[in-house]
């Protein structure tokens, strides 16, 4: 659910901008005053996870992360109430991040980390593609603000009894002893009731547009997307939740001496080179490729798309995010993982210029969006796996969430800043050239971090 402010904040471009007379970048500004806030935020985050444990922080943000959305429904026309509301999603959501999902599968993975994170991760593409056809429904028939009222209540409706029944650390009381897994039926019934509200309405614009333009393959993804995220509820529903508590038994017996040579500390990691070059190199990443996913649709409307098309081509970003994350998960834990992030995240450098023409196609525009997911898909993954690989995991959510705050700064300077730049160029062809050119030139430092580390204790 956290990526739900980018990947529709789209589709609230039109309406805020329409009522309250305000330009696109100036909507956009938004995502910059979200992610400065996240920049201060992520690292006490990072911080608090390690000390209290990723799921007493996930289940407070989950609600906070909600209620901060709905908040976005009491924008008045002032800029700086607007600013302050999104920095409150930050503050309130930061906890719904990689920073602590990440932190428990890194500790229950090592063969398989790859994959696991990347089928961890791979949720966030398809929620946030399903997000952006709901946020239109709802728009369209009920307005703006009451899309957002419908946005918040996502996360507390279905995330948050998921969460509660089946999300636990390696440090958690195993799944058989608690009580919520006893009642684990009615619990998860909320998060049965949300899923057939997003349902409706995502199919009610899907077969809307099919009726005007037929079937194509952004509508067929979201079908099958709608498909997808039962599955993981229908296996808590009727599957056995199982943890291994003799993982809690191993653990409880490191002794300090193992555990400091399990990973650097916090303090000792920032004075190493590749930390900060991790951190200059996603930073100026994110804003190449994140920055361009929010602005999907303007970019495709300044090329004479339709507003519904342009969400329906922009859809498929979701798609891309799944194969992406899927198969580089699947290949870092077989082949050397900064060879392969640079692969996945200087190829969508060449879907870039495809977009930078004064004409682009339907055809072109399609296969650029899954291009752009499919090295979108894989950024915060492979950082999660870099960290674990070069850092160890003694302060994982510490070293994570300060990388990740770069990486945030980045995703949200980068939409405002590229709107503001085509706006004054006139159109989006140079400022697309130039994230293209950016995006290459700072995945090739990432060849540079040499063979693994080995931790013991690992």
């Amino acid at each position: 659910m956290s990526p739900l402010p980018f990947y529709t904040i789209g589709v609230f471009v039109g309406p805020i901008s329409q009522e309250f007379g305000w330009p696109p970048s100036k909507v956009l500004s938004a995502t910059a005053a979200y992610c400065l806030a996240l920049f201060i935020v992520a690292p006490f985050i990072g911080m608090i996870t390690d000390r209290f444990g990723a799921r007493k922080v996930v289940l407070v943000s989950i609600i906070t992360f909600g209620i901060s959305m709905m908040l976005q429904s009491l924008h008045t026309g002032s800029f700086g109430l607007y600013l302050f509301l999104w920095a409150l999603i930050a503050m309130f959501g930061a906890g719904t991040l990689p920073i602590t999902f990440t932190k428990a599968v890194n500790n229950w993975f090592d063969t398989h980390r790859g994959k696991a994170l990347g089928m961890t991760l791979v949720s966030t593409g398809i929620f946030g593609a399903l997000a952006k056809f709901f946020a239109a429904e709802i728009t369209l028939l009920y307005g703006w603000r009451v899309a957002y009222v419908a946005l918040g209540m996502l996360p507390i409706l279905i995330a948050f009894p998921i969460a509660l029944v089946a999300f636990r650390d390696t440090c958690d009381a195993p799944a058989p002893e608690s009580n919520f897994v006893r009642f684990k039926l009615p619990t998860l019934a909320c998060s049965f009731a949300g899923m057939a509200i997003l349902s409706y309405y995502v199919l009610e614009f899907i077969f809307s547009s099919v009726e005007a333009s037929g079937w194509k393959l952004q509508y067929i993804t979201g079908v099958a997307f709608l498909a997808i995220v039962f599955v993981p509820l229908l296996m808590l529903t009727f599957g056995r939740l199982v943890s291994d508590a003799s993982i809690r038994k191993v653990e409880s017996k490191l002794t300090s001496e193992n555990e400091e040579l399990y990973g650097f500390t916090f303090a000792e990691v920032i004075k190493q080179w590749r930390f900060w070059m991790l951190a200059v190199c996603f930073l100026v990443i994110s804003v190449s490729i994140g920055a361009v996913i929010p602005n999907l649709e303007q970019i495709f409307v300044s090329k004479g798309f339709s507003l519904s098309e342009a969400v329906g081509i922009a859809i498929l970003t979701g798609l891309a995010v799944l194969g992406g994350r899927v198969i580089g998960g699947f290949l870092i834990d077989f082949f050397w993982a900064p060879g392969v992030a640079f692969f996945f995240l200087s190829s969508p450098a060449i879907a870039l210029y495809m977009l930078s023409g004064d004409s682009v196609s339907a055809e072109m525009a399609t296969i650029a969006v899954l291009m752009i997911g499919f090295g979108a898909g894989v950024e915060y993954d492979f950082l999660a796996y870099l960290v674990a690989k070069y850092f160890g995991l003694r302060h994982y959510a510490s070293i994570y969430g300060v990388l990740y705050s770069f990486f945030g700064l980045g995703a949200g300077l980068g939409p405002p800043l590229l709107s503001h730049l085509a706006e004054q160029e006139g159109a989006w062809g140079y400022v697309l050239v130039y994230s293209a050119i950016a995006l290459v030139v700072f995945s090739i430092p990432l060849l540079s971090l040499g063979k693994y580390r080995e931790f013991k204790g690992n």
